[in-house]
């Protein structure tokens, strides 16, 4: 059995979830894609501020930030599974060459 970045269950939801939000923003006539980048550049905003505020509910918003990230994946049918994998597999990478060149 092949190990799993997100449960059935997660996934499932952010698909729900994903529906739900495509749905609105037709009805509102707004290009969908749009508004989730739009949404995710506000949450960033707000993450900041709030970090820098010393305001743990940015960890809240930390997670509003995921699920939008997801719900991008989903928009362009591409695997959160696979995604997630190999983002791990370029940070752990990254990572790795970012500490051996400072000989730690």
């Amino acid at each position: 059995m092949r190990e799993r970045a997100l449960t059935c269950y997660t996934e499932q939801r952010i698909r729900d979830i994903h529906g739900l939000s495509k749905t609105y923003n037709q009805k509102i006539r707004n290009d969908h894609s749009r508004r989730l980048l739009e949404l995710m550049a506000s949450h960033t905003a707000e993450i900041q501020s709030l970090w820098e505020e010393q305001d743990r509910h940015f960890l809240v918003e930390t997670g509003d930030l995921i699920v939008l990230c997801l719900e991008l994946l989903v928009e362009y049918e591409a695997s959160m599974e696979d995604i997630l994998k190999i983002c791990f597999e370029r940070y752990e990478k990254k990572l790795t060459q970012l500490l051996a060149d400072k000989g730690a």
